[in-house]
């Protein structure tokens, strides 16, 4: 963040993400394109990009509860198998959030 006079400059990165399966579904679809922002600290109810803990991907899931050692990630998806998520692979490090979905 800059300050320039009276005027407050923020720096934001923003990426681009397409969605590719259906564990967040019905917020969002397969195939859908949604803008993320990198930097922001996530809260409960965000939805975030995040490294997955046991394989080289990335996930796409809801903060449902924050802990002092981690976030609990999971899927929209209300069929208890359609998502992969902290259900399965327990709880996420902060440090490995990669961005916030902009709604």
């Amino acid at each position: 963040m800059k300050s320039l006079g009276f005027v407050r400059v923020e720096t934001l990165n923003r990426i681009q993400v397409r969605i590719h399966g259906d564990s967040m579904w019905p917020t969002l679809k397969d195939g859908d394109c949604v803008e993320a922002i990198k930097g922001p600290i996530p809260v409960v109810g965000d939805i975030v990009i995040a490294h997955h803990p046991m394989k080289k991907m990335t996930v796409i899931k809801r903060v449902k509860r924050i802990q002092s050692d981690g976030l609990f990630l999971e899927g929209d998806n209300p069929d208890p198998i359609g998502s992969e998520d902290s259900h399965n692979f327990g709880l996420v490090p902060t440090s490995s959030i990669i961005a916030i979905i902009d709604d």
